[in-house]
């Protein structure tokens, strides 16, 4: 059923109209808009977070659209949960940010609603979904969950962009702000409004899904309207900073805030990537980023552990062996995962994709194992004698 013609951009009650499963959560200090559906306690919980300039409905959709062309329902026939967070916002559906927010507090929301989330079943499995900008969290995410007693079954990037530097491009003299410090986005706000190029992008990744189904996915002005947001400007991981004080630039800080060369943080992260050239960015570039991303996490795991020659040829061979297993192509540009047949492939894609993650940590898991026994079994001298310890009998 098609919903009437919402109004413009935070000028009616529509605008600040909020959905069926959505609500204003505040933890950790911070209010902002949180879409949660259980789904079986049995199946895993998905939490969702989004690309920058995007509320987390792109992942459970809008009244007015149709729900087989989003991830929730595809989810929801599979069992699993979905806890969808929304960045704070200018956005009527939501709730303004401080102006300083940071990755670092924006992920302490994130780690506190998803325990509020498994309050009832604190063992769940947890998979974190990241699209686009939302992979610029993906270490400080990790560790904040960790802190909480959560460890994730998966981290999943949708065509999302690792926490490294140069990777997101920034407009000469810097991204044009709102008045609030937020990256300005919506039609009211961007530099060129409803013909802003990144506007335009967008919509064409919608012309291009309404193309491939055979029909329109999300209209025009409820797109505009329910789904583009100003969004906190350094969860985008740059050098363009904001305080109380206004703008400034710091790139250190934004290194430092991502945790960029804290690999020890990053957990495995499967890919799903995108074909088509309109996001040549995430094309050429996520399998190697990411890539390169779980090759120093394993560096930083295994950094002053001996290895024996047999194990030291499988940790090789582990490695080697990454891209292809942690790596999917999914047809499609950077919306892949929305439109019914970009949704249903994405959710299928879940179950052997997280198997290869299960199976990379177990592997890891063993050969680290084994050479602490190793480690503990060498000979060492004491006092001048020879004496062998078998730590782990």
């Amino acid at each position: 059923m098609k919903m009437a013609t919402f109004t413009k951009y935070g000028l009616g009650l529509a605008a600040a109209q909020r959905f069926p499963g959505e609500a204003i959560a505040e933890y950790a200090g911070l209010k902002s808009l949180q879409y949660y559906r259980p789904g079986s306690p049995t199946a895993p919980l998905m939490v969702f977070l989004p690309g920058g300039a995007h509320l987390g409905r792109i992942a459970y959709g809008d009244p007015s659209s149709s729900p087989t062309d989003f991830l929730d329902y595809w989810l929801e026939r599979a069992g699993i949960g979905l806890l969808a967070l929304s960045y704070p916002s200018d956005h009527p559906a939501t709730c303004l940010p401080p102006r300083d927010l940071t990755i670092a507090r924006w992920a302490e929301w994130i780690a506190s609603a998803t325990k509020k989330a498994l309050e009832d079943t604190p063992s769940r499995e947890v998979i974190v979904a990241m699209w686009s900008m939302a992979g610029r969290s993906v270490a400080a995410v990790n560790s904040t969950l960790g802190r909480a007693g959560i460890v994730p079954k998966c981290f999943l990037s949708l065509a999302a962009t690792p926490p490294l530097p140069g990777l997101i491009p920034i407009q000469p003299g810097g991204e044009m702000l709102t008045t609030q410090g937020l990256w300005a986005r919506t039609p009211e706000s961007a530099p060129a409004n409803d013909r802003d190029p990144i506007t335009l992008g967008f919509l064409a990744e919608l012309a291009g899904l309404a193309k491939l189904n055979g029909r329109e996915i999300i209209e025009r002005e409820v797109y505009l309207n329910q789904y583009i947001c100003n969004t906190p400007i350094m969860l985008r991981g740059t050098a363009q900073r904001y305080s109380s004080d206004g703008e400034y630039w710091a790139p250190g800080e934004a290194e430092i805030d991502m945790s960029t060369v804290r690999f020890s943080a990053f957990p495995f992260t499967a890919m799903l990537v995108p074909t088509d050239q309109t996001d040549e960015s995430h094309v050429l570039g996520d399998r190697a980023a990411w890539h390169f991303c779980n090759v120093q996490k394993i560096r930083a795991d295994v950094s002053g552990r001996h290895f024996s020659s047999k194990d030291w040829s499988k940790l090789r061979a582990l490695v080697q062996g990454l891209p292809g297993k942690l790596h999917r192509e999914m047809h499609g540009g950077h919306f892949f995962f929305v439109g019914e047949d970009g949704a249903r492939r994405t959710v299928v894609h879940l179950s052997d994709i997280i198997a290869e993650v299960e199976k990379l940590t177990g592997e890891l898991s063993n050969l680290l194992y084994k050479a602490r026994r190793l480690e503990a079994s060498r000979e060492i001298v004491v006092n001048g004698e020879r004496q062998s310890e078998h730590a782990f009998g």
